[in-house]
């Protein structure tokens, strides 16, 4: 037994040895890292760039060219020495600036090297900016409380701290310095959201104003102003663009962004800078656009068209209901919810009736009602014309309401047969109608019963009364011209 315990342990012994000796080299290069590694850690948050400057200084008792490595794009070494004054200005720094000190390798661009004297020291100036952020559109259907979202999920992706490594190597390829940045990101202000609707498979191009910047930081106070704005997006695929303009005069931002299939919703960040060195934001904007499907439809203002639209069933069987951005001038059949079978399609009648001729934009939702999912859209553009005027009246009103604001109007009916007429204004806030459905026998006359709505204000004000058949198409038209005058 003795002899058993004393060849284990000489075996145990032997391992430990050619364990040691295999590790002595991993340990021995750790300690020497560790002693030639600085740790800095800061706290950006998106479009904001953080400066800092590091200390490096070479060794050697002779001349020496070092390479800087830099393992993550978003960490910048600043080679201009504009830009450099610039972030010294603005963080208050008086250490020494020199121009023209970086070169770049002939092998690789991206590795730019200094040249030292023997034991000379020099400030490294570093900038980290990131425009990554959580890009993703809030879930739709219900959220279970125990379960982390693909939203959280991915913010907390995007607010990760993580460990930049920059290494300074001689020129016999030996790590002399490293530098260890550490980054702890932290949530960014959002100062405007903008929400866009345009059609699907096309490009939004879209041209934002904005008054003067005088109030800014960085403005002086009772200056002119500034004459340019740089912008800069979240999203490498969405163009912006902000010409120059002169001082005192508001900036025009254009913006064109490439859309999906209906109803993708695109979601990104624009930040506004007043300095061309995009150092701190001034304005961060949230913008979304909807892709939506478009129709257009030709009508006259006061009367209905109609149209049919395809709604097509998923993959699973859904009770939706349909939901119109105007409801007064855009009716959609069925109203009521109903069931949108899986892999089937449905009819939707819509009814479009604009009270105001022109060009006008509708939206049209498909929801799912039990999960509050969007199913489907639309994008209804109207082109609306003005009616035939078969009558005008001129009325003088009080202000302030009175007896004399109701009114009479006789209607006599054209046809050989009784019909039913319908009434509609294009001015409910100004104008009502004691009975909005006649029933008028042939060749009878009917009055109109006016009742005008109070204005505390004189002035004047044009009505259009429509005077429609049961198929909601135009009979006739009136336009009462309202004079509001103290009496």
């Amino acid at each position: 037994g003795y002899r058993r315990d004393k060849t284990e342990r000489t075996r145990d012994y032997k391992t430990m040895d050619i364990y040691r000796n295999q590790t002595k080299h991993d340990g021995i290069l750790s300690m020497l890292n560790s002693a030639i590694t600085t740790e800095h850690v800061i706290f950006p948050s998106f479009g904001t760039a953080e400066f800092f400057e590091f200390v490096l200084k070479n060794p050697f008792n002779k001349e020496e060219t070092f390479t800087i490595e830099i393992t993550d794009p978003e960490l910048h070494l600043i080679a201009d020495a504009r830009e450099w004054r610039h972030y010294k200005q603005l963080c208050q720094l008086n250490t020494p600036l020199e121009e023209g000190m970086f070169t770049s390798a002939s092998a690789d661009r991206n590795k730019p090297q200094i040249f030292l004297r023997p034991k000379e020291t020099v400030n490294i100036p570093l900038k980290f900016q990131t425009f990554r952020t959580d890009a993703s559109v809030q879930p739709q259907g219900p959220v279970n409380p125990f379960t982390k979202s693909s939203k959280q999920t991915q913010l907390e992706k995007t607010q990760e701290s993580r460990i930049i490594q920059v290494l300074f190597r001689s020129e016999a390829g030996k790590v002399m310095a490293i530098l260890n940045v550490r980054v702890d990101p932290q949530p960014h202000v959002i100062d405007q959201t903008f929400r866009f609707y345009h059609p699907e498979n096309s490009f939004l191009k879209k041209s934002v104003r904005l008054p003067p910047f005088q109030t800014l930081p960085g403005g002086s106070v009772g200056g002119t102003g500034i004459s340019q704005l740089f912008v800069k997006s979240s999203d490498a695929n969405v163009i912006l663009d902000c010409k120059p303009v002169q001082p005192g005069e508001p900036y025009d931002i254009f913006m064109k962004v490439a859309l999906g299939a209906s109803p993708v919703i695109k979601r990104f960040f624009v930040c506004a800078y007043i300095d061309p060195f995009l150092s701190r934001p001034a304005q961060i904007w949230q913008c979304y656009v909807h892709a939506l499907q478009r129709v257009d439809v030709t009508c006259v203002e006061g009367q209905s068209s109609h149209l049919n639209l395809l709604l097509k069933g998923t993959q699973a069987s859904r009770v939706v209901k349909c939901f119109s951005s105007h409801p007064q001038e855009l009716q959609i059949s069925p109203q009521d919810p109903f069931i949108l079978a899986a892999g089937t399609a449905h009819e939707l009648s819509v009814a479009v009736r604009p009270l105001v001729a022109g060009s006008k934009f509708f939206y049209l939702n498909v929801v799912d009602i039990e999960y509050h999912q969007l199913v489907s859209s639309w994008l209804i553009c109207a082109s609306c014309r003005s009616p035939i005027v078969s009558r005008a009246f001129e009325l003088t009103l009080p202000v302030g309401g009175g007896k004399s604001c109701s009114k009479r109007i006789s209607y006599t009916n054209p046809y050989p047969v009784a019909k039913r007429f319908h009434l509609l204004c294009d001015r409910n806030d100004l104008l009502q109608f004691k009975e909005s459905i006649l029933d008028i026998d042939s060749g009878q006359s009917h009055a109109i019963g006016l009742r005008f709505m109070p204005v505390m204000q004189p002035g004047a004000a044009e009505i259009m009364v429509f005077i429609n058949n049961e198929e909601d198409k135009n009979e006739e038209t009136f336009r009462i011209t309202a004079t509001y005058k103290f009496m």
